[in-house]
């Protein structure tokens, strides 16, 4: 595991990132991610975390336009969401053909400054799948030092409570998971 500040982390081409795992702070908890195009680096997540394939991570983006580009159907309670939350603790499931996926906009200059120079990162917190989340450098190194490739160490606060969830593929929103944003108040 590298341990490295983001200045010099956005130095990195991404040929660097290729097949890497890197563990950042975003505005929720501590996340591990890969670029959003390199499955080799998905797949080592999954094994480090030891979590169910049907498990699909969320994509944090810097922007509506990243989805877009992908030809990501929005509807229009979903954008209204993203208009109103984002940045912040919001992840949105929407519906990709016969798939869902997941998307959240960090209120994180860290990892806004990571998307914004390699593009999407496939995310989760760093946890044992099931596990509480780990918001300690020192936890983290312990249990997953191993797997990382690269550890962002600037300094950063966050709320420690995961994003909320929320489904958008249907008729009707439904919160998979409750965080700190109440999209029904």
């Amino acid at each position: 595991m590298e341990k490295i500040d983001l200045q010099s982390f956005l130095k990195l081409k991404k040929k660097d990132l290729r097949g890497k795992i890197v563990c950042f702070p975003t505005d929720t908890v501590f996340g591990v991610g890969a670029m959003y195009d390199d499955p080799i680096a998905i797949d080592k997540i999954y094994a480090m975390k030891h979590r169910d394939r049907s498990k699909p991570l969320a994509n944090l983006c810097s922007s509506v336009a990243q989805i877009e580009k992908l030809n990501i159907p929005i509807s229009n309670q979903a954008r209204a969401l993203m208009d109103k939350y984002w940045p912040g603790g919001l992840t949105i499931i929407l519906k990709e053909s016969e798939k869902t996926v997941s998307f959240r906009m960090p209120d994180s200059e860290i990892a806004l400054g990571i998307i914004r120079r390699f593009s999407l990162m496939a995310t989760t917190s760093v946890n044992e799948s099931g596990e509480p989340e780990l918001n300690s450098v020192t936890e983290i190194e312990k249990a997953f030092g191993e797997a990382l490739d690269y550890f962002i160490t600037d300094e950063a606060a966050f709320s420690k409570v995961p994003s909320t969830v929320v489904d958008a593929t249907g008729e009707k929103l439904v919160v998979l998971r409750q965080g700190k944003i109440d999209v029904f108040s």
